[in-house]
């Protein structure tokens, strides 16, 4: 072979590396960001380490087993803790359910905000919201009416949505589920 085609066969191979290099840096900068712009969060950070002054909306637990429901018992009670893991105040404009039985409400300082449900179905309080301090906690207090849609047996799950001002989940998910039971 001659050193001019072994020098064109070499560089082929060496433009061949570079661009496969590329592709793969390419697809690798748009899985990571696609990743990342998804969770609305900075990689370098994790939620702990919440160092540039924003709030941090916790709740605890995410889901509560309401176990098995009798309808001839009435509204089951279930109470989540609301906390602001962040640096500078949280502050919750609104909650929602996903169906019509279930309504939550924020306990802060002893005081029970107005009751959120599904949208469109009744009321929907405006102009409301809370302020929660760094290390500021509340509770989360959701109802469930198994008598909302008449006798019903069979499983239950219900979300309520929490937004707030919290820059990496401006939506909290929670949910709560369990079994309704005939009489």
């Amino acid at each position: 072979m001659s050193t001019k085609k072994r020098n064109v066969s070499l560089h082929s191979s060496w433009l061949l590396v570079i661009v496969v290099v590329a592709i793969a840096v390419i697809l690798g900068g748009v899985a990571y960001y696609s990743f990342y712009a998804r969770r609305g969060a900075t990689p370098a950070l994790s939620p702990s380490d919440n160092v540039s002054g924003m709030p941090q909306l916790a709740i605890m637990p995410e889901a509560q087993n309401l176990g098995t429901i009798d309808y001839r018992k009435g509204i089951v009670t279930v109470y989540f803790t609301v906390e602001n893991k962040g640096s500078s105040d949280l502050v919750i404009t609104e909650m929602e359910t996903s169906c019509g039985c279930t309504e939550a409400s924020l306990i802060v300082n002893g005081e029970e905000g107005p009751r959120f449900g599904m949208r469109g179905h009744g009321n929907w309080p405006t102009g409301w919201s809370a302020t929660l301090k760094p290390g500021e906690r509340a509770q989360l207090k959701v109802t469930y009416d198994p008598n909302a849609h008449g006798i019903y047996v069979g499983p239950v799950e219900r979300i309520i949505l929490i937004r707030s001002n919290d820059p990496e989940w401006p939506t909290k998910r929670l949910r709560i589920y369990g079994y309704q039971k005939g009489g």
